[in-house]
């Protein structure tokens, strides 16, 4: 009892430490316990964001990937006339050329059971050995039994030697089905399986993508219409993980949050709990749903097509998000500082939040961002067009489009390269964002491509065409690139709503016509849309097909017009002009379709048609006669382009000192180098080279000692005002003095007149050509033996 009454004093003494020291224990279990659920909650809700913004980013990333296959679906939609094959390969690798989750592309035409042989020989004559219709019966391929119908792979992007080619998708049923699901609903089908030449190494199902593709300008209202008017199938092959790593390493994803992508709920699948993942971002994290499912995990579905694969995501171990209980452990250590502590704490909680709350707006903001400009992109700019025709409709409130490409911009990449092309369009937005009002949208539509939506203005087409004006001005000012000063020009094209249309795809429809029409122009002005450019675009667009069929068909003749020798009158050769026949217009000019061949790059198989066609007629002449080709610069771009003359050549036995190509001068405008070592190939195997149309356009000196040319052609300006116009005689006879000092020879073209021709045989002019000695016609009203006498020439 003594010792009790000496402590007693003690404890009371110590009793405020005590109830002190015991309340601040209590207070610090109990506000290190609250901090712990506080972290959790906190942490759930950051994992959370991130997870959304991760599911967000790949489900953009698929929608990428689909929009392509439907710009493919849009090319056999688009055109009245059957897709080559060709085409189809050169398409797909473009749309899908910085895309490697796409494994293979394929066409599957509607073929019915009168259709069959016909397409089987087409694709064996397009290089498509042994090509049938099959049927898959096991691991195996077996000729396909007689059908109403069949959808065979007819295009695919596999080698021509792969043995999926004629494989019937309606001889499986899974894929029959997802086929027709495609074709009832009009809408993207897809389908989890094994491919028939699975992946080497690859143990998991690939994604079949379908789209429907129906005939040009048919209804697919109704179910029936669709399934009446179907023309058959745009098919891709995902490789579904290959696809969503490309996704996750292009966007940048995020290293704390690990993601698993399951197959979708089948009747193959009973239950997804076992099932293992078509993806997994990281091998340590859980695979099988069951596993995910007793830990922090959020859940979400990654739509492809009609389908819904499973998505979960998991913070990854080690992670910035995976609960560390930090926080709550110094809170206990801290102890008797609790309320100190925790507003430490939760002022650096509140701007961690902050800065993840910015990341998550920044990383929408990239989603929508030009990265190289700095300008939104062509995603944004759809997206604010959506709200602009939505406020439209609502409150009458009107708004212009401006597309603007730029003129030259190829010219400064091709000869400065990509990098200065890149200061260049960082330069242009700099002057375009200048140029606009800030409730303007400018956005970058890609390649030297932009936009502007233009609102807020009473009169909307006189405030657009004013904007336009000064755009085009403040491009055409020079642009200071490092070490160079280079001069562009913009194209604009102008649509207002809701004059010119009050959705989005119209707008930018009549948009784009505007600016072909500006380009059409000369380039370097601006046009605003009117009802003419459809039908402009309609009877362009048939004319077009016609001449495409015309090449197929061999509606294209090649007429010869003769040259002759200036001091006695015979005859050295003809040069080649085609001709095109059509068979309810008649005769065509050539002025009519060529510039639309050279657009649409069917320049290409028309030169080559004319080239062959003149060796042939050719090899079959005097020894004595040489025949000229004139060669187009859209030509000039062909690889193959030397290869198919020798092989012209060599097909038809004609002597290559026989062949003179005639070249104009704006083919030496661009690619000096490359054009001038094509021209010495050419002379290496004899063929002779001539300047055509000299003193047009660009002439230039420097073109006659910089290029090997045998022959100047003078153009037949110079030769109508000959008679009448000294100056014209001094240009010809300074043509012909020069021609001589290089060793060249001189050809007057366009002679119609005795007197026309003898001025030119005084003033020493080698070779002349025009209607005085024959009109272009056809090989077989050529008389070769028949001499050009002086009583024809003035009968002429």
């Amino acid at each position: 009892m003594a010792g009790w009454w000496r402590a007693s004093p003690l404890l009371g003494l110590y009793r405020p430490a005590l109830v002190a020291a015991g309340v601040g224990l209590l207070f610090s279990l109990v506000g290190a316990a609250a901090v712990a659920r506080w972290e959790d909650r906190v942490n759930r809700i950051e994992f959370e964001n991130a997870a959304e913004t991760e599911a967000i980013v790949m489900q953009n990333g698929m929608s990428e990937y689909i929009s392509r296959l439907v710009a493919l679906r849009t090319l056999f939609e688009s055109t009245n006339e059957a897709i080559t094959r060709s085409e189809f390969e050169t398409f797909s690798a473009r749309l899908f050329e910085r895309h490697p989750g796409m494994l293979r592309i394929a066409w599957l035409p509607r073929v019915n059971r009168e259709e069959r042989a016909k397409y089987e020989a087409a694709a064996i004559t397009d290089g498509v050995s042994g090509y049938r219709v099959k049927s898959l019966m096991g691991d195996a391929f077996a000729v396909a039994p007689q059908s109403d119908e069949y959808y065979p792979v007819f295009y695919s992007t596999q080698p021509k030697t792969s043995p999926v080619y004629g494989m019937d998708y309606a001889s499986v049923p899974e894929r029959r089905t997802v086929l027709e699901r495609a074709r009832d609903n009009d809408r993207v089908a897809s389908l989890r399986m094994h491919l028939y030449e699975p992946k080497e190494g690859s143990r998991l199902p690939d994604v079949l993508v379908a789209l429907p593709v129906y005939a040009k300008g048919t209804s697919r209202d109704t179910v029936a219409d669709r399934r009446r008017n179907l023309a058959g199938f745009v098919v891709g092959v995902f490789d579904l993980p290959l696809l969503i790593q490309s996704i996750r390493v292009t966007t940048g994803a995020s290293p704390a949050v690990s993601v698993n992508v399951y197959p979708p709920f089948t009747g193959q699948i009973v239950s997804l709990a076992e099932a293992l993942p078509d993806y997994s971002s990281a091998a340590t994290a859980p695979q099988s749903m069951r596993d995910v499912a007793r830990a922090l995990h959020w859940s979400g579905s990654l739509k492809i097509g009609d389908t819904d694969w499973q998505v979960r995501a998991m913070p990854t171990a080690g992670g910035s998000l995976e609960t560390a209980y930090d926080r709550s452990a110094a809170v206990l250590i801290v102890g008797m500082l609790l309320t100190l502590s925790l507003a430490t704490y939760l002022m650096l909680a509140s701007r961690s939040s902050r800065r993840l709350s910015l990341a998550n707006r920044r990383v929408l903001e990239l989603a929508q961002t030009d990265i190289l400009t700095g300008l939104p992109n062509r995603a944004f700019f759809l997206a604010r067009l959506d709200e602009m025709n939505k406020a439209l409709k609502a409150s009458g409130s009107t708004f212009s489009i401006l597309i603007l490409d730029l003129d030259r911009f190829k010219n400064v990449n091709d000869s400065l390269g990509h990098g200065a092309g890149d200061v260049l369009l960082r330069q242009v937005a700099q002057r375009l964002k200048s140029a606009l009002r800030a409730t303007d949208v400018l956005a970058r539509l890609g390649g030297d491509e932009f936009a502007i939506i233009l609102e807020g203005c009473e009169d909307q087409r006189a405030c657009a065409t004013e904007l336009a004006g000064r755009i085009a001005r403040l491009v055409a000012e020079p642009f200071l690139l490092p070490g160079h000063r280079v001069e562009i020009g913009t194209s604009i094209g102008i649509a207002i709503a809701p004059d010119h249309g009050s959705d989005q795809e119209q707008l930018l429809r009549k948009a784009d016509l505007a600016l072909y029409r500006s380009k059409s122009a000369g380039r370097d002005c601006f046009t605003v849309y009117d009802e003419a450019m459809s039908a402009e675009l309609e009877a362009r667009s048939t004319l077009e097909g016609d001449l495409r069929d015309a090449i197929a068909r061999c509606q294209l003749e090649v007429h010869y017009q003769p040259f002759v020798d200036a001091n006695s009158g015979a005859r050295r050769g003809f040069e080649a002009l085609v001709r095109w026949r059509h068979p309810t217009r008649g005769l065509i000019p050539p002025d009519q379709f060529i510039p639309l061949a050279e657009e649409t790059g069917l320049i290409v198989p028309l030169g080559e048609f004319v080239l062959r066609r003149a060796c042939a007629d050719a090899a079959t002449w005097p020894s004595d006669l040489m025949v000229a080709v004139n060669l187009s610069p859209i030509q000039f771009k062909e690889a193959e382009l030397f290869g198919m003359i020798c092989a012209a050549l060599a097909d038809s036995g004609l002597p290559p000192q026989r062949l003179e190509i005639e070249i104009t001068e704006s083919v030496l405008l661009e690619r000096g180098v490359e054009n001038h070592a094509f021209m010495e190939r050419l002379k290496s195997v004899g063929i002779e080279l001539a300047l055509d149309d000299f003193g047009t356009g660009y002439s230039s000196l420097s073109y006659l000692t910089a290029f090997p040319f045998d022959k100047i052609k003078i153009d037949k300006c110079f030769i109508r005002n000959l008679t009448h116009q000294p100056r014209s005689s001094a240009i010809i006879a300074a043509i012909v003095t020069l021609a001589r000092g290089l060793d060249m020879s001189v050809t007057a073209e366009g002679v119609e007149t005795f007197e026309e021709f003898e001025a030119l045989k005084a003033l020493g002019v080698n070779f002349a050509q025009g209607y005085l000695f024959g009109r272009p016609q056809l090989v077989a009203r050529i008389e070769f033996d028949a001499p050009v006498q002086p009583s024809q020439l003035d009968a002429a």
